[in-house]
């Protein structure tokens, strides 16, 4: 076999065609080459964290995962192994795991630290299986990109995903495995796997419904529940539900694997709260009085809860949008009542985002609903002149709320923001931002719409840090042509609901 075969060949044991950077068999099947010593362009979050720990390099980058399945236990105590192996010790992990918790988790705070912590220091004398992939998966979540160039499909992501397949076909489903596949569809959407996040998400909704979540035991918490369990699967579940709204969105798909939740169901609890209790029973109070998706906006909720709220409007703005009702008096209302209620959410998501830093994710939601809701107004049936001019007045101010939001909270303030705190979901809405400022550039001329363009550039600059996707839209923004590019941007390349556009 060629020597500078690719991952994606040796693991199929194929030969290669063509020296580096491609090679024929990845060409065919659309993906870009992937190479073993390409993970070393990868960091951690922290700054080369395997590099300061010490710790060997992956032992099992070159070649397929190794777990036992021949029995239970071995199989527990093998997968345990090569969890160690790559840590190198307790301690190692511990580390990474604490800052994991302190970092990324504030972005996707559906595990429990408390449940992590005693199952750690039951790992040497009850080993199992799903934890030890739990761990592993939080370390492929502390990858960070280290240029544009650098592949976050690296041996970690692909044995990650394998280990996780090979344990739920040979013991079953858990919460952790369930814990495994968001993390990892997260992984996928924020470094721009893009048809890899939007089958993960899907597998996450289908593994969620498997486990029960769907009959939704948080809504009837007791004295003898377990609450702590209660509140873990409430998070996972609306951490799956929030991931499958944004990948519809970007996709243009209104159909959803996750149902669409009530009005009165619960929202998790205060995620500081949650992320840095050292005690149940400062939790178990909390727990027992949730706040309600219908919560009104103007009531201060933890960071995931606001989400939730949002993405729940994300749902409505992608149905509305790629599966209209044939009704036109229906749509026309329901449009302006979407419109109404995501435009009384930014003010509020905007100030407190710059008081203690919480609702990125959720701003970011946000400004892309609205941004898909006015672009389809513009393009369907949009006869009254005025009506029409008002909806191009209203995208230029959501576009300039973004910018003013983003410089503030943003630029020159990585003290206050370090890169494994930012949030995936922003960093589409700067870029719909962007081409905004562009179009009017191009429009008026006016160089104030060339600054805010610079400067939204440089503010997606930084969130390649942390997320490769970022680059994409950087690339985007760099590549815009025309006078009236598209706000809605199919990442694949396409929009599964494109008849509707």
């Amino acid at each position: 076999m060629n020597s500078n075969a690719c991952i994606f060949c040796k693991r199929g044991k194929r030969k290669c065609s063509r020296e580096r950077p491609a090679c024929g068999n990845c060409a065919r099947l659309g993906k870009n080459c992937a190479y073993i010593e390409d993970n070393t362009e990868t960091r951690f979050a922290t700054g080369r964290l395997l590099d300061r720990l010490k710790l060997a390099p992956l032992p099992f980058a070159n070649s397929s995962v190794f777990v036992d399945n021949t029995s239970h236990e071995t199989l527990q105590q093998s997968a345990v192994d090569l969890a160690l192996q790559t840590f190198g010790s307790l301690d190692n992990l511990q580390t990474i795991a604490t800052e994991f918790f302190t970092g990324t988790h504030q972005r996707i705070s559906a595990l429990s630290r408390l449940r992590f912590n005693h199952n750690l220091q039951a790992l040497a004398s009850r080993p199992r299986a799903d934890f030890a992939a739990l761990c592993l998966s939080i370390l492929l979540m502390q990858q960070m990109p280290a240029g544009k160039t650098s592949t976050m499909q690296s041996p970690l992501y692909f044995n990650v995903k394998d280990l996780i397949g090979r344990l739920e076909a040979a013991d079953g489903l858990s919460l952790d495995l369930l814990h495994c596949r968001v993390l990892v569809a997260f992984y996928e959407l924020g470094h721009a796997l893009h048809t890899a996040a939007y089958i993960s998400i899907a597998v996450c909704a289908r593994s969620a419904r498997a486990l029960g979540l769907h009959r939704k035991a948080w809504r009837h918490v007791d004295a003898a529940s377990d609450r702590l369990l209660m509140e873990e699967q409430k998070r996972i579940w609306w951490t799956i539900i929030n991931m499958e709204r944004f990948v519809s969105l970007t996709n243009g798909d209104a159909l959803f694997m996750m149902q669409d939740p009530e009005r009165t169901d619960a929202l998790p609890i205060e995620d500081l709260i949650w992320a840095e209790s050292s005690r149940p029973a400062d939790l178990e109070r909390l727990i027992a009085a949730p706040p309600a998706l219908d919560t009104p906006f103007n009531i201060t909720v933890g960071q995931l809860a606001r989400e939730c709220q949002i993405f729940h409007l994300v749902g409505r703005v992608v149905r509305h949008v790629f599966d209209p009702t044939p009704d036109p008096a229906f749509n026309a209302e329901e449009a302006a009542q979407l419109e109404r209620t995501l435009i009384a959410y930014l003010p509020l998501l905007a100030n407190e985002e710059l008081k203690i830093g919480k609702y990125c994710g959720a701003f970011g939601a946000c400004n892309s609903a609205l941004f898909a809701l006015y672009e389809y107004l513009l393009q369907h049936g949009m006869e009254d002149a005025t009506e029409r001019q008002r909806i191009l007045e209203s995208i230029e101010k959501t576009s300039l709320r973004a910018i003013t939001f983003a410089e503030a909270a943003y630029q020159d303030r990585e003290g206050d923001y370090t890169p494994d705190t930012y949030s995936p979901y922003l960093s589409y809405s700067l870029c719909q931002s962007a081409i905004v400022q562009y179009r009017l550039w191009k429009q008026h001329g006016d160089l104030s719409h060339k600054r805010h363009l610079d400067s939204l550039r440089s503010i997606l600059l930084e969130i390649t840090k942390r997320w490769k996707v970022a680059w994409q839209y950087l690339e985007i923004i760099d590549n815009l042509q025309g006078s009236w590019p598209p706000l809605m941007i199919p990442l694949q390349g396409y929009f599964i609901g494109v008849e509707v556009l």
